[in-house]
C-alpha cells in the first residue's frame, strides 16, 4: 500500500504479523474506520470519543484478515473531551494513508 515492495518487510516471530522494520507515520481517518450509520441523526456529545476526526498514528504492522483484506496494527490518540489516550488496534486499509511529519524549526 504505501511502497512498491508491498506492505510487509518480514514476519514478527511471536505474533506471526506481517511487520515494517520500521515504524511508519500515518493519518488515521476514524470516519472510515468507523463509520456512522447514515439514517442516524447526529447528536452532539462533547464528553463523548471521538471517532469521526483524522488523528495522526504510527504503522506497526500488517496483518491479513480471514477475507483476505489488509488491516495495519496502529497506535493512535482517541479524545474523549479533553482526554486523549493513545490506543493499540488493527485499523482497515481504506482508512490509512502515509503521513510526512513536518520537521521542528526550533531544532537546528
Amino acid at each position: 500500500m504505501f511502497d512498491a515492495r508491498g506492505p510487509a518487510q518480514r514476519r514478527n516471530d511471536r505474533s506471526g504479523a506481517l511487520q515494517r522494520d520500521e515504524i511508519k507515520p500515518v493519518w488515521v481517518d476514524l470516519a472510515i474506520a468507523y463509520p456512522r450509520p447514515p439514517e442516524r441523526p447526529v447528536r452532539p456529545m462533547p464528553e463523548g470519543v471521538d471517532l469521526q476526526s483524522r488523528v495522526p498514528g504510527e504503522l506497526l504492522a500488517w496483518r491479513r484478515t480471514t477475507t483476505g483484506e489488509w488491516v495495519g496494527w496502529v497506535c493512535l490518540p482517541v479524545r474523549r473531551g479533553e482526554e486523549i489516550r493513545y490506543v493499540y488496534q488493527y485499523v482497515v486499509a481504506a482508512a490509512l494513508s502515509p503521513r510526512e511529519d513536518v520537521p521542528d524549526r526550533r531544532s537546528p
